[in-house]
């Protein structure tokens, strides 16, 4: 398989949807122009965070929400990229927190699975593995705490993801001071090196971040990262690393399947 050039847009998302759309815009372009053919943005960055730019959901124009999804998965289109968006929908008992994945002009939505004890507050949860296709890779697409839980990429990975893409808000009081920095880092690396397959992070901008937006390869390094604006870089495919990265996916996903049955 061909590399994929990848790139994440970090900012710290305000209250107004349309503001966020601009800087949205602005960060489909500096990725396309940079070459990037994905590119993934910070959790809730289209409606601001719940807790964090904005108190609750309560006064969100559900209209003015729809309408800004289906101009940016037009801008997206426009200049030939898959962006992965984080963003909120309505359901029948509340909301959901959601990637919004743009392809060819198309929406495809991805619930967080995995709620913190404040996203219980705003979000009911998913219940679904979601995984999109660019230029030949299957990409697993999962949203900040589902990291913590490593069922959510076992299964990305035998339904047959080449990728993870993170959209995340990582940030604000850390419950106990000084810990989260260093482990969630960790976390990405280990979600990447226990199948064998890259992962791609768009964290917020905001001062009180945890970690800056990350690119792990398929071996659990991270080969670049960035605190705000663009961040570039390309993933290699497991297949084309030595043949012990392929024997460890496949080792991975028969232990997961035998436990599973």
């Amino acid at each position: 398989m061909e590399n994929l050039t990848v790139a994440t847009w970090s900012f710290a998302a305000c209250a107004d949807p349309q503001a966020n759309a601009a800087t949205i815009g602005e960060g489909l372009r500096a990725a396309a122009a940079a070459g990037a053919q994905v590119v993934v943005m910070p959790e809730c960055g289209l409606t601001g965070y719940p807790s964090a730019a904005r108190a609750d959901l309560r006064d969100l124009d559900w209209v003015q929400l729809a309408r800004l999804e289906q101009e940016l998965a037009a801008t997206s289109a426009r200049l030939g990229l898959v962006a992965v968006v984080g963003t909120c929908a309505q359901v029948p008992d509340g909301c959901t927190n959601q990637a919004l994945a743009c392809i060819a002009g198309r929406l495809v939505r991805y619930d967080k699975r995995c709620l913190t004890p404040t996203d219980q507050g705003h979000f009911r949860p998913g219940a679904a593995a979601v995984l999109v296709e660019a230029r030949g890779w299957r990409l697993g697409l999962g949203i900040c705490y589902d990291l913590r839980f490593p069922d959510v990429w076992m299964e990305l990975a035998a339904r047959g993801a080449d990728a993870f893409l993170v959209v995340a808000h990582m940030a604000g009081p850390d419950p106990d001071p000084g810990t989260k920095k260093p482990i969630i880092p960790a976390l990405c690396a280990t979600r990447a090196a226990e199948t064998a397959t890259p992962l791609v992070l768009a964290n917020t901008a905001a001062a009180d971040r945890y970690l800056d937006s990350g690119i792990w390869d398929a071996r659990g390094a991270c080969i670049a990262s960035q605190p705000s604006g663009l961040l570039l870089g390309s993933l290699r495919h497991r297949t084309r690393y030595d043949p012990w990265y392929g024997q460890l996916h496949a080792t991975a996903l028969g232990r997961w399947r035998e436990a599973a049955r």
